[in-house]
């Protein structure tokens, strides 16, 4: 298969839930949403209004892109100054009925999680950067190049607009593929009452300096 890319295409409204459930496979493994899921019910169910979640809330105001309209692969994108959660952006998104569905315990479970990890973000990098919040592809189209896709046009506009990139990621074999990209690890943790650990990684800005 041709893995020379061109530009990756804006998420659409209409494509959430179609984007919800590939990335609820995408994750499938998950050890976040298994930790937010145990004991609570179906987590294949309760990770596609999760995912659901995240784009609602994000769309319009984050950068959410996907490889096509087939959805083989989609990222999340945020400036720094918009990492933080915001209560009226949940209330506009439409964000709040995917967090309803998702559950009382799944829903603290994720809260402690995101908020500990928010603060994580905000301690390692208090300066300008973008923040790759999720990247995911539906596992029939892993390794075929959409991964490299949504991270290469991302990474090359940071570049062009001179800002270092974070991410954390809490699968361990992601992190080599991010070293890939010239990522580094600035911190690992496990989060508050969990066993999930978490890698925090920076990748410096490769813009031209004269």
């Amino acid at each position: 298969m041709d893995t020379v890319f061109s530009e990756l295409i804006p998420l659409k409204k209409d494509q959430i839930k179609l984007a919800s459930r590939m990335l609820a496979r995408a994750f499938q493994d998950d050890p976040i949403m298994a930790y937010a899921c145990s004991d609570a019910g179906d987590q294949e169910t309760i990770s596609r209004y999760a995912y659901e979640f995240l784009l609602r809330y994000n769309l319009g105001h984050s950068q959410i892109y996907t490889t096509s309209d087939r959805l083989e692969g989609v990222a999340i994108w945020q400036r720094y100054e918009k990492a933080n959660m915001s209560f009226w952006r949940l209330l506009l998104s439409g964000a709040m009925w995917p967090a309803l569905r998702m559950g009382t315990k799944v829903g603290r479970r994720m809260q402690t999680f995101y908020k500990y990890a928010e603060n994580k973000h905000r301690e390692l990098v208090p300066f300008p950067h973008g923040y790759l919040m999720l990247i995911g592809v539906d596992p029939k189209f892993q390794g075929k190049g959409y991964a490299s896709k949504l991270l290469r046009v991302m990474l090359s506009r940071m570049d062009e607009e001179g800002l270092p990139c974070y991410l954390e990621t809490e699968t361990e074999k992601n992190v080599f593929l991010y070293q890939h990209f010239d990522f580094k690890i600035i911190d690992e943790f496990i989060i508050p009452e969990t066993t999930v650990k978490l890698w925090a990684m920076l990748r410096e800005s490769k813009a031209f300096k004269a």
